[in-house]
């Protein structure tokens, strides 16, 4: 098992970047990671006043399986809705 990392800073909150919710994969720099953990900063202080939040992203590389897998089970839920649908 690959180690975590920090993955990049942000300024939206977790509830604002579905697309990063722990446990969904994402690509950065050319290489699968798999989101661990979201770590909130202390607020940045702005020059005019007021704060602005931040946090970080972890991630762990994610392994070819566990990609596949979990392609695999998207396919699986797509195409039982289809089959809803018929």
């Amino acid at each position: 098992m690959s180690r975590e990392k920090v993955l990049f800073r942000t300024h939206s909150a977790p509830f604002q970047a579905p697309q990063w919710s722990v446990g969904s994969f994402v690509d950065h720099q050319g290489t699968v990671y798999k989101v661990t953990r979201w770590k909130e900063l202390r607020p940045l202080s702005l020059d005019r006043g007021g704060m602005l939040r931040e946090w970080e992203v972890y991630g762990r590389k994610a392994s070819s399986k566990e990609v596949s897998d979990d392609l695999m089970s998207g396919l699986e839920e797509l195409l039982r809705g289809e089959d809803e649908k018929d």
